[in-house]
C-alpha cells in the first residue's frame, strides 16, 4: 500500500466554453514532491487544465483539492502555485532583478525580504550577474531561467509549467530540461508540467498522463505508458509502433496470433481462441538479421523479408522490411560503424516484446 501523501488531487474536473467540453470528467491523483505531466496533441486539453489548476479558469463540474483543501473558489494568488507560461511573459521595461520579484513585491514583501529571496534564486539557477539586464539583452534559454526563477522566488507549494522549452532550440532543450528535473528533485517541488513532446516527458516524469480530446487516456510511469499502452492512439503518439492485426489461434498451453498467413507465438496469454487481436511491436524490439546471420528458421517468429527502405538517423538506421504481407519499421542501433543491410534479410520477433492492445471476439 502507497505511502505517499496527494499533494494535488483532480476529481471529474470539466471546463466548458460555450458548449465544447476542452476538459470533459478528468480525475488525476498527483503525489507530494513528484513530478507529474500531462502529454497528448494540440487541443487536448493539457493547458487548459494546468490553467484549472492555477485558478486562471473557474471549474465548471468537480473539483480541484490542493494539501486537501477544495480550492475551486480560491484565486489564483492564495493556491500557493505559480505557473511559468509557454512564452515566460516576461516584462520588456523591467530587469531581471526586477521581473524576478514581481510576484513579491505584490505580496508587499519587505525590501530586505525581496533582495534575500531574489539573490537566493538567481544563484540556485546561475542567473548571477544578469540582474541588472533587460530580457531582452538574454538567451534563449537565461529568459527560461528568470521565468522559473519568478515562480521559485514566491516558494509555492506546487509548481505548473506550460511547455516551457517550445521556444528553446531542440538541442538546448534537451540540456535545459534535465536541468529542470535535476532542480525539481534538489527542491523536492510537486510539479505538474504540459508537453506536446513525447520524449521530453519520458525523459523527465514520474508519471505521465496521455490525454485525448479533453480526456485523460491513460496514466502510468513512462516504462508503463511505452511498453504497455492502454489504446492504439497511446502506442502510435508516444514513440512509433508496428500495428497487425490478426486471429487467436489458442490452445492449453500458448497462444498464437495468425497474421495474413503468418504465425506469431505470443505464449501463455490466455487469449479466446477465435478472437480477433491487434498487436503492437515497437521497431527497436525486432531483431533484424542479414543474409550472412545464421539463425534457425525454426525459431518462433522468425521471418524471411528483403529491405523495402532505410533511413540513416546517426546513432540508429530505421528499415522498413516487407516479410510476411506485413511492412515491418525495425530499429537499429549502432554502437559502432557497420553496414547497411540492402536485400534479403531476417526478422525475429520476441514474443515478451509483443503487446496485445485489443482482443475481440467475434
Amino acid at each position: 500500500m502507497s505511502t505517499e501523501r496527494i499533494h494535488v488531487e483532480l476529481v471529474g474536473i470539466t471546463k466548458r466554453f460555450g458548449t465544447f467540453a476542452a476538459v470533459n470528467d478528468v480525475t488525476l491523483t498527483v503525489p507530494e514532491a513528484r513530478f507529474v505531466t500531462l502529454l497528448g496533441p494540440s487541443g487536448c486539453g493539457k493547458t487548459t487544465t494546468l490553467r484549472l489548476v492555477a485558478g486562471f479558469y473557474d471549474v465548471d463540474e468537480g473539483e480541484i483539492r490542493i494539501d486537501g483543501r477544495r480550492v475551486n473558489d480560491v484565486p489564483p494568488d492564495r493556491r500557493s502555485t505559480a505557473m511559468v507560461f509557454q512564452d515566460f511573459a516576461l516584462f520588456p521595461h523591467m530587469t531581471v532583478f526586477e521581473n524576478i520579484a514581481y510576484g513579491l513585491r505584490i505580496r508587499r514583501f519587505s525590501q530586505a525580504n525581496v533582495t534575500r529571496r531574489v539573490e537566493g534564486v538567481a544563484q540556485l539557477l546561475g542567473l548571477q550577474g544578469t540582474e541588472g539586464k533587460s530580457p531582452h539583452q538574454l538567451s534563449g534559454g537565461q529568459q527560461q531561467r528568470v521565468a522559473l526563477a519568478r515562480a521559485l522566488v514566491v516558494e509555492p507549494e506546487v509548481l505548473l509549467l506550460d511547455e516551457p522549452l517550445s521556444n528553446l532550440d531542440a538541442k538546448f532543450r534537451l540540456r535545459v530540461r534535465t536541468e529542470i528535473r535535476q532542480l525539481q528533485q534538489q527542491l523536492g517541488k510537486t510539479t505538474i508540467y504540459v508537453t506536446h513532446d513525447q520524449e521530453e516527458a519520458l525523459a523527465i516524469s514520474d508519471t505521465i498522463a496521455v490525454m485525448l480530446d479533453g480526456r485523460i487516456v491513460q496514466v502510468g510511469s513512462p516504462f508503463d505508458v511505452y511498453y504497455a499502452p492502454a489504446s492504439r492512439f497511446v502506442a502510435d503518439f508516444v514513440g512509433t509502433s508496428n500495428f497487425v492485426e490478426g486471429r487467436v489461434i489458442a490452445d492449453r498451453d500458448t497462444t498464437r496470433v495468425d497474421v495474413g498467413g503468418i504465425t506469431l507465438t505470443l505464449g501463455p496469454r490466455g487469449l479466446p481462441a477465435g478472437a480477433r487481436a491487434l498487436l503492437a511491436v515497437r521497431p527497436e524490439a525486432i531483431h533484424l538479421m542479414g543474409p550472412d546471420e545464421s539463425c534457425e528458421r525454426e525459431v518462433e517468429n522468425y521471418l524471411g523479408g528483403v529491405v523495402n527502405a532505410r533511413s540513416f538517423m546517426g546513432s540508429r538506421v530505421r528499415y522498413w522490411i516487407g516479410a510476411g504481407g506485413t511492412e515491418w519499421m525495425v530499429d537499429v542501433h549502432l554502437a559502432a560503424p557497420s553496414r547497411l543491410l540492402a536485400g534479403e534479410v531476417a526478422l525475429r520477433i520476441p514474443q515478451e516484446r509483443i503487446h496485445v492492445l485489443e482482443c475481440q471476439e467475434k
